[in-house]
């Protein structure tokens, strides 16, 4: 029987193993996401045969236990079935959530009767990493163009790699650009703003590529990734908005500083928007390649 424990900063390296983008590029399984948002979507895992199991929050409906589909050396006609078994023993109906939709047709096959829905605000944008690595093309002029007056305003503004040295300054940074002002961790925008400050503090468990964009000697950007297979994976970026194009900027450095080391890389994947206008306007600015849809999958009534 699958026996869950709740996921934290140490199991970093234990997730690591099962990332898999040639499975699907969604960011629910990179281990950066699952720590930080391990108490807000109470992220716990098992391990069996050598497959993954995470237990979480359904996205659809917080108030409910639902699973991310299994990833590891069992295919899912194997894994399903030990899931099957746990709700049983639990007196719960199997429920799925964050369903990406590479394995949402394989998941509907062998769940047939199971209700599916689209999570909106939960997509995935995805871009080419030379397009915004380079900012070119009539889509992209308005980024370009914040991008050059950033340069042009600001040309003695320093890009590095984010170190131990740079931790203090990094968090104090984040907590003055905060929007919100308070501790509420059942408040998602708020808890992603205290997140980002305790994921900073540990830098260094996390082995993360992290930047730092610096006007005058003062920070003006920040930013937080993870690169797995093809795809760099942005899980932070925050800008001082008093200067323009900052985060243009840190965005295209980034990704151009990401390519050097890993030349490799053709994706970026900046996550979801979670249904905020103003975050779904500022995404689809970037022309993304791609938004990678997840689905909610619910297990029938019994007849």
């Amino acid at each position: 029987m699958l026996t869950f424990k709740p996921i934290t900063i140490e199991d970093a390296d234990i997730l690591r193993e099962f990332v898999q983008p040639a499975l699907t590029r969604s960011c629910d399984y990179t281990p950066g996401n699952l720590i930080m948002w391990a108490r807000f979507m109470d992220y716990r895992y098992a391990i069996e045969q050598e497959t993954l199991f995470i237990q979480c929050k359904s996205q659809a409906d917080m108030k409910s236990a639902a699973f991310l589909p299994p990833i590891g050396k069992l295919s899912l006609e194997q894994s399903l079935p030990l899931l099957a078994a746990y709700c049983k023993s639990e007196e719960r109906k199997m429920r799925f959530t964050a369903v990406p939709e590479e394995l949402f047709e394989e998941m509907s096959l062998l769940l047939p009767g199971y209700t599916s829905t689209m999570l909106d605000g939960w997509s995935d944008y995805i871009y080419s990493a030379q397009s915004l690595a380079t900012l070119q093309g009539k889509a992209l002029n308005k980024k370009r163009n914040r991008y050059n007056k950033f340069i042009a305003e600001n040309p003695e503004h320093i890009y590095t790699r984010c170190c131990t040295d740079d931790i203090k300054e990094v968090t104090t940074f984040i907590a003055a650009h905060r929007e919100c002002q308070h501790n509420r961790e059942e408040n998602m925008r708020c808890y992603e703003q205290w997140q980002c400050m305790a994921t900073v503090r540990n830098l260094v468990k996390y082995n993360q590529p992290a930047a730092v964009l610096r006007v005058n000697g003062k920070i003006a950007a920040f930013t937080l990734g993870e690169v797995f297979g093809d795809t760099l994976y942005v899980h932070i970026e925050k800008a001082d908005h008093d200067i323009a194009g900052a985060s243009e900027a840190i965005n295209r450095m980034f990704v151009n500083d990401i390519l050097e080391q890993y030349p490799h890389i053709q994706f970026v994947n900046r996550e979801e928007d979670l249904g905020d206008p103003g975050l779904r306007q500022v995404k689809r600015a970037y022309n993304p390649q791609m938004l990678l849809h997840r689905y909610e999958m619910l297990q029938p009534d019994e007849e």
